[in-house]
């Protein structure tokens, strides 16, 4: 499976109930993701969407079954692999922005750069290529402050890229913005995946959103109860 970036094979996630039976949240998913790859996991709150991006994510461990990124294994990676293995492998857009107050949009965009000590003309290079992809050059030296929603957004998803991940992971990224800003996100999200060519996993709760994406994984009460990519696939068997 060269072309498979991430993969959950019979995946499971219990949480502790104090005096209760433990929480199933997760139960023995399965899910193969492959390369270029636009994907929305779609369920309505308390489906398991939020343990699912935590798996696809890579934030946290499974109780049952396996999770591999890259094709490495998980459950065999220390603390400070995975962490590493997340930086190199996928970058994060939380629906609420999560910038910096303090830095002008170049220093949130620079962030993960200045983490991983790349040198500053390479950093410079990268930062600039990285805000012109979604339409921010004139940008640069503005506080998030001063900047609307849909820009703050398209911001974290250039810092998001930073690290040239294989895989752009979105929770639920149009969630603090209004109709317009909206669609103007999603399809910066749907270009850059394909003029970049990474995997892009979108987690949402709209419809609408999921309805631009390749491929919808549909989960409820903790299980898959629709893949559109399976569908494919075996057609494409016959």
């Amino acid at each position: 499976m060269p072309d498979t970036v991430l993969r959950l094979v019979d995946v499971s996630k219990e949480y502790d109930s104090e005096g209760e039976r433990p929480f199933l949240a997760l139960d023995r998913v399965s899910l193969e993701i492959t390369k270029g790859e636009l994907i929305s996991v779609i369920g309505p709150s308390g489906s398991g969407k939020s343990t699912m991006l935590h798996m696809l994510g890579c934030l946290d461990k499974p109780t049952g079954g396996e999770i591999y990124l890259d094709g490495k294994a998980i459950s065999k990676m220390t603390h400070d692999q995975l962490a590493d293995a997340r930086r190199d492998n996928i970058g994060f857009v939380f629906q609420a922005f999560s910038l910096a107050s303090t830095l002008n949009v170049f220093e949130n965009v620079e962030l993960p750069l200045l983490i991983r000590e790349v040198p500053e003309e390479e950093r410079k290079r990268i930062v600039l290529r990285n805000l012109e992809a979604v339409g921010l050059l004139d940008k640069v030296r503005s506080m998030p402050s001063q900047l609307s929603g849909g820009e703050k957004q398209r911001v974290a998803i250039a810092r998001a890229l930073a690290n040239n991940p294989k895989i752009l992971l979105a929770d639920e990224p149009t969630g603090n913005l209004d109709s317009k800003s909206s669609a103007d996100i999603i399809a910066h999200i749907i270009g850059l995946g394909k003029s970049i060519g990474i995997t892009v996993i979108l987690v949402t709760h709209d419809p609408r959103v999921a309805e631009r994406t390749n491929r919808i994984v549909r989960i409820m009460d903790g299980k898959i109860i629709e893949d559109t990519g399976m569908k494919h696939k075996r057609r494409g068997a016959k």
